[in-house]
């Protein structure tokens, strides 16, 4: 009869190490399960209660220690099309507010002139009446012709 040399199906990527995990059961449980999801979890003891009764277990694990990866980022796209948005859309905001500011000065300034425009217009007005000639040799106020 012949024997087969075992050997694993696949072979372990690092080298193992063994590590005490002592913690909360909930704690432990989580490591455990973590190094399971990782496929990294090679082997662990039965959980045993710590002395003085603490609630808190200790667990042996052997795992495979590999160094994690570098984290690899995405470039992120840089969009070329928000800058020229900006250098468009900021003067055009900023000439429009100053538009708009200017014409409510002005209509500020208007009203608060109308009185004296007003009365300009009145003294202009009555001295036209006083000043207009009335007839072929009167020329208005004061004529030496007339006596007017």
């Amino acid at each position: 009869m012949t024997t087969r040399a075992t050997r694993a199906a696949h072979p372990v990527p690092g080298p193992i190490v063994s590590r005490r995990v002592v913690g909360t059961p909930g704690e432990v449980a989580a490591v455990v399960a973590t190094l399971r999801h990782a496929n990294r979890l090679v082997g662990m003891t039965l959980p045993a209660q710590m002395p003085h009764d603490d609630g808190r277990v200790w667990v042996t694990v052997r795992f495979i220690d590999r160094p994690r990866a570098a984290r690899t980022t995405t470039p992120t796209r840089t969009g070329r099309r928000w800058p020229v948005v900006t250098a468009v859309a900021v003067p055009a905001t900023t000439a429009v507010a100053v538009a708009g500011y200017l014409a409510v000065q002005l209509v500020t300034a208007l009203i608060a002139l109308l009185p004296l425009l007003a009365g300009g217009a009145f003294v202009l007005a009555v001295l036209a009446l006083l000043l207009r000639r009335s007839g072929v040799c009167c020329p208005g106020l004061h004529c030496p012709g007339c006596n007017h």
